[in-house]
């Protein structure tokens, strides 16, 4: 369960958001939640309550520092701790920055997983509003340089969980591509799920993981 992810193009109206020439490029995430600690304080105890009883993990989004993780790291240990909870979550981070895929090594030493948002990374990597039509030429998230950016991840992230998700995670074209880099762990719609694993069974990997 991501922590409120809003901020950009998700603006909330209950929650005054500051002028920004550049909303995407300015407070959201991870980055609003930590100047409204009250707020972030909230969501982390009712997903450790609910962890008591139920599956669940917490999901920072729009991480770009190790600080902001090591932040919110402090802020839901303190959380667990003042509510006694006898389970602890899974604690995790969004990629979804050049600047977080880049530093994976430093901010996996404060979660238990990581998810790359490859609809923000690829808005951010080719700085192209993901819903800007003047741009959708330089959307491309099948480009290159960002299977090389991903690539990097897994090679980083080593033994931690790593899930993809966004709309690549989704485009069976993509997928031979995507495993050969590394990636076992994919988040799609709930349509897309039967196709997806009956075309997985029909792939083979060699041993350097690439497709044959």
């Amino acid at each position: 369960m991501r922590l409120l992810d809003v901020g950009g193009d998700k603006p909330l109206t209950f929650l005054p958001l500051p002028l920004e020439t550049n909303p995407s490029l300015g407070v959201r995430g991870i980055r609003l939640l930590l100047q409204h600690p009250p707020l972030l304080r909230t969501q982390l105890s009712a997903l450790v309550r609910l962890a008591q009883t139920q599956t669940v993990r917490v999901l920072v989004p729009m991480v770009t520092l190790e600080d902001d993780v090591a932040a919110a790291r402090r802020a839901f240990d303190e959380t667990c701790q003042a509510l006694g909870a006898a389970k602890r979550p899974p604690f995790g981070a969004m990629i979804e920055t050049p600047a977080a895929a880049l530093a994976v090594p430093a901010i996996a030493r404060h979660v238990d997983f990581l998810c790359v948002g490859t609809n923000d990374l690829t808005q951010y990597t080719f700085a192209a509003g993901r819903d800007d039509p003047n741009v959708n030429q330089y959307f491309q998230d099948a480009h290159a340089a960002l299977l090389r950016l991903l690539a990097i991840v897994v090679a980083d992230a080593g033994d931690l969980p790593l899930t993809l998700c966004g709309e690549l995670a989704g485009r069976a074209e993509l997928l031979p591509r995507l495993l050969a880099i590394g990636f076992r762990s994919l988040s799609v719609a709930p349509p897309l799920i039967p196709g997806l694993k009956d075309q997985i069974r029909t792939l083979r990997l060699d041993g350097d993981g690439r497709r044959r």
